[in-house]
């Protein structure tokens, strides 16, 4: 009966490439659990189809975030490290980062998605106070000092009214970097 209530609760779930561009790869997940930490972080699991396969992983917004662009203007002290986090959820994490290396068309071998991923963030939409309520946009910075020459850029944005979670190319050149950082291969 455990497993019939698993795959219940899975016939909500759409395919992950929404890409509208050749050029760029971008998905789209299904929110699937919110809640906060002890700490307050703003905390949502995502899950989607990639082909037959479900994939999905955990992703939290900090909760002291507050929007980047004041006066048209980036507010250079609104950059959070550790900002977005992303967390695997086992195998459906595994199958995740094997569809980004699909997607991507990255050659060579592929790893298990990491444990936890952090990144710094820059909120560019929405209020993340009223983090369930606004259509919140963030754009992410992996290896920001390029310590391990990985550098990349990513847009994760989150409707929780809709239970969508996003996650935007901001340029193909950064594909090998963000899975090599999701997956250290």
């Amino acid at each position: 009966m455990r497993f019939l209530n698993f795959l219940k609760g899975q016939g909500n779930l759409k395919q992950i490439d929404v890409s509208e561009d050749d050029d760029f790869v971008d998905l789209q997940l299904t929110v699937t659990k919110y809640w906060k930490d002890d700490d307050e972080h703003h905390i949502i699991q995502a899950k989607g189809l990639w082909g037959r396969e479900t994939v999905g992983l955990a992703i939290a917004f900090r909760p002291d975030m507050k929007l980047g662009i004041v006066d048209t203007e980036v507010d250079k002290k609104r950059f959070y490290r550790e900002g977005v986090n992303f967390y695997s959820i086992g195998k459906l994490s595994d199958n995740f980062t094997r569809a980004l290396h699909s997607l991507f068309q990255i050659d060579g071998t592929l790893g298990n998605m990491q444990d936890s991923v952090g990144s710094t963030a820059l909120i560019v939409s929405g209020r993340p106070e009223h983090f369930d309520e606004d259509y919140i946009k963030a754009k992410v910075f992996f290896d920001g000092a390029n310590e391990k020459n990985l550098y990349a850029e990513w847009y994760v944005n989150v409707d929780l009214k809709n239970n969508i979670l996003e996650l935007r190319e901001k340029d193909p050149e950064y594909r090998k970097n963000i899975l090599a950082i999701l997956t250290n291969t």
